[in-house]
């Protein structure tokens, strides 16, 4: 998985290219840069969300009473 820096790295590569570009081969139209951008955010606030949050967090306690048991 790429980590964060990753992310900035391709958002600042995109932002070094035209957004169109035509050649005798075809013509390439990138993403609008401010959807590229919100979606690096949300990658980033995601991936730190992610990480703080411990995998045990789902698990819950339960009491368990055996039947017949006194006590």
């Amino acid at each position: 998985m790429a980590d964060n820096s990753d992310v900035t790295n391709a958002v600042a590569s995109l932002l070094a290219q035209p957004k169109r570009a035509r050649t005798d081969a075809g013509e390439v139209e990138m993403h609008d840069l401010d959807v590229a951008v919100a979606a690096a955010k949300y990658v980033t606030q995601a991936r730190a969300a992610s990480a703080t949050v411990s995998p045990f967090g789902c698990l819950r306690r339960a009491r368990i009473e055996t039947p017949g048991a006194t006590g």
